[in-house]
C-alpha cells in the first residue's frame, strides 16, 4: 500500500466521519505497522540502512551498574544479578540482539516494549524479573486510564490475547505531539520520501527490462487482422524485452513505424530526485550519509561520521532506555543502584575522551574534584590519599616535587 496515499487517505476519511484527526491517525498507523516495515525497513534501501547502522551502534555499547555511597559517591559493581540478566535477557538472545532490536523497533515504528517476566524466587528476590523480552510494537494496544494515563497493555497474538499491568512492561516512545499513548514513527514522517524513492527504483528497474528505452508504439498505416497483432505482439515480447535484448534492432514489415512516447530518463531527471529522497530520509533519521552511501565517504569524513552517529542518535536512544531501565527495572534489585552506559569503551568517540582528559589535566584553575566531575567521575572525600597512574605516588608528595623544581 502506497504510504504517503493510505496518509492521505486516512486523513480524509476522519475529517469526513467528523473525527479528531490525531486520535483516529494514529490508531491507523498502529494498524497499519506491516506497511511501515515492509515498505520502509524491507523495501527502502535508506530506512534498511539507517535503523540497522543506528541499532548496531546502540547495541554495541557496554554498560556498568553503580551503587550509591553516602556523600554523592558511587562505586562500580562488577557482578549482579542485574548484570546476569542484562548479558542475557532471556534464553533467546544476548544483550546485543536484545538492545539491537528493541532499537530498530523503536525506530521503525516509534514504540518499543519490554516484557519482564518473573519466576519463582526466594522472599529476599521476590519480584525480581527472571527473563526480559522485547515485543512487537503492532501486537500492543495501550489501555488508557482516565485516572493514571495507562492502565496497562493488551499483546495480541495468532488470535489470543493477555492483558499486563504497567509494571510488566516498559513502554518507551519518540515523542508525538499528537498523541497520548503512542510514538510518532520516523517511516510516517519519511511517507512521501519513501514512496518517491521506492516508486523511482520500481521504475528504473522497469525502465532496464525495456531494454533502457522509454515507450513507444508500432502505427500501422493498414488495418491489421487479428493474426497479424497477435503474432506482432508476440514477437515484441519474445524478442526485443528485457535486458538481455537490450539495442537489439527492431526490424519492421510493410507500413509499419516506431514513435517513441514518454519521456527520457535524462528529462525525467530521476537520478537526483531518488538521490533527495534519500537524503531527505536520512536527514529524518540524523545519520550521516557518508555511512550509508548517499555521499562520496573518504577514511576522515567517515570517521567523523561515525563520531557524529554515537553522539548525536546512538547515545540519545541509549539515555533514553538507560532512564527508563532505572525508573521500571533498577529499583527492583535495590533503590540505591543505577545502570550506565560505559562511553569510555566507544572507540568512535576515543579522540574526543582523550581530548577532555587532557584538558582536565591541564587546568591548573581547577580543583581536583572539578576535574573529575569533568571526566564523569564522582567526589573524592577530603584529606583522602590518590595515587596517579604515571608513578603511583601520593598525590601530596608529586606536589611537592613539582614546587622544588
Amino acid at each position: 500500500m502506497n504510504l504517503f496515499n493510505w496518509l492521505k487517505k486516512a486523513s480524509k476519511t476522519a475529517r469526513a466521519l467528523g473525527v479528531y484527526m490525531p486520535l483516529s491517525l494514529s490508531a491507523g498507523l498502529r494498524n497499519n505497522y506491516e506497511s511501515f516495515a515492509r515498505e520502509g525497513y524491507a523495501q527502502n534501501s535508506v530506512v534498511h540502512a539507517c535503523i540497522r547502522e543506528i541499532a548496531e551502534a546502540s547495541a554495541g555499547v557496554a554498560w556498568s551498574l553503580y551503587r550509591a555511597l553516602p556523600g554523592g559517591e558511587r562505586v562500580e559493581v562488577l557482578e549482579h544479578p542485574l548484570l546476569d540478566l542484562l548479558r542475557k535477557p532471556n534464553p533467546l538472545q544476548g544483550r546485543f540482539e536484545f538492545i539491537e532490536s528493541f532499537v530498530a523497533y523503536l525506530y521503525l515504528s516509534g514504540n518499543a516494549y519490554v516484557e519482564s517476566v518473573f519466576g519463582n524466587h526466594s522472599a529476599q528476590h521476590a519480584g525480581v524479573p527472571r527473563e526480559l523480552f522485547v515485543l512487537r510494537p503492532d501486537r500492543i494496544t495501550v489501555l488508557p486510564d482516565p485516572i493514571n494515563l495507562v492502565g496497562g497493555y493488551e499483546y495480541r497474538a495468532g488470535g489470543q490475547s493477555i492483558k499486563f499491568s504497567t509494571d510488566q512492561i516498559l513502554h518507551q516512545k519518540l515523542f508525538n505531539p499528537l498523541d497520548d499513548w503512542y510514538g510518532l514513527s520516523p517511516v510516517q514522517v519519511a511517507a512521501l520520501a519513501v514512496d518517491k524513492m521506492n516508486t523511482g527504483d520500481q521504475w528504473n528497474a522497469a525502465l532496464l527490462k525495456n531494454a533502457a528505452a522509454p515507450s513507444g508504439a508500432l502505427v500501422a498505416k493498414q488495418h491489421l487482422g487479428d493474426d497479424q497483432f497477435k503474432r506482432l505482439r508476440e514477437e515484441m515480447q519474445n524478442h526485443y524485452q528485457g535486458a538481455l535484448n537490450a539495442h537489439k534492432p527492431l526490424l519492421l514489415e510493410g507500413d509499419l513505424d516506431w514513435k517513441e512516447i514518454g519521456i527520457s530518463p535524462r528529462e525525467m531527471d530521476w537520478i537526483e530526485g531518488v538521490k533527495l529522497s534519500g537524503m531527505q530520509i536520512a536527514q529524518i533519521y540524523n545519520v550521516p550519509p557518508e555511512l550509508i552511501g548517499l555521499q562520496q565517504a573518504t577514511f576522515q569524513n567517515r570517521k567523523e561520521a561515525r563520531k557524529a552517529l554515537y553522539s548525536e542518535v546512538a547515545l540519545p536512544a541509549l539515555k533514553r532506555l538507560r532512564d527508563a531501565l532505572n525508573n521500571w527495572l533498577t529499583p527492583r534489585f535495590g533503590e540505591d543502584l543505577a545502570l550506565d552506559l560505559d562511553v569510555d569503551g566507544i572507540e568512535a568517540l576515543s579522540e574526543d575522551r582523550e581530548s577532555l582528559w587532557n584538558r582536565a589535566n591541564r587546568s591548573a584553575f581547577l580543583t581536583l574534584n572539578e576535574k573529575r566531575a569533568l571526566v564523569g567521575y564522582g567526589p573524592v572525600p577530603e584529606g583522602e590519599t590518590l595515587l596517579i597512574h604515571n608513578s603511583q605516588r601520593p598525590l601530596a608528595a608529586s606536589k611537592e616535587t613539582a614546587d622544588d623544581d
